[in-house]
C-alpha cells in the first residue's frame, strides 16, 4: 500500500507531503497505481520548480517508494494551488483504488 500524508499548518496551508511504500496493485513496471502517484508527485515537484519562485526540497528512495517533499515559501498562492491540485488528483486515485492508496492530512509546523 502507498501511504501519502500531506503536511498542513495550523492555518490550513499545505507545506509538504510524504509518500511511503509501493501500491502493490501489480508487479514492478506494470503497477498503474504507483505510476499514477509518481506522475502526479513528479509533476507537482517540477511545477513548483519551474512555475514558481519557491524553493522545494525532495528526499526520495525509488526502491522503497519513499518521498518527502517540502516547499519553503508555502504561503505563495501558486504553490497552494499546485498543492490543492495534487491533493485532488491523489484523492481521486484513493477513491478508485482505496485498497492500494491511503491519503491523510497531518497538522504540524513547517
Amino acid at each position: 500500500m502507498t501511504d501519502i500524508s500531506f503536511y498542513i499548518t495550523d492555518e490550513g496551508k499545505y507545506f509538504g507531503f510524504e509518500v511511503e511504500g509501493h501500491a502493490g496493485f501489480a508487479r514492478f513496471g506494470k503497477d498503474i497505481v504507483c505510476a499514477a502517484v509518481s506522475v502526479l508527485t513528479t509533476t507537482f515537484i517540477n511545477s513548483v520548480d519551474e512555475l514558481t519562485s519557491s524553493e522545494i526540497s525532495v528526499e526520495a528512495d525509488e526502491k522503497t517508494g519513499y518521498m518527502d517533499v517540502r516547499v519553503a515559501d508555502h504561503d505563495n498562492e501558486d504553490v497552494q494551488l499546485l498543492f490543492k491540485s495534487l491533493h485532488l488528483g491523489l484523492k481521486e486515485i484513493e477513491m478508485q483504488y482505496s485498497k492500494y492508496v491511503k491519503l491523510t492530512n497531518r497538522r504540524c509546523k513547517p
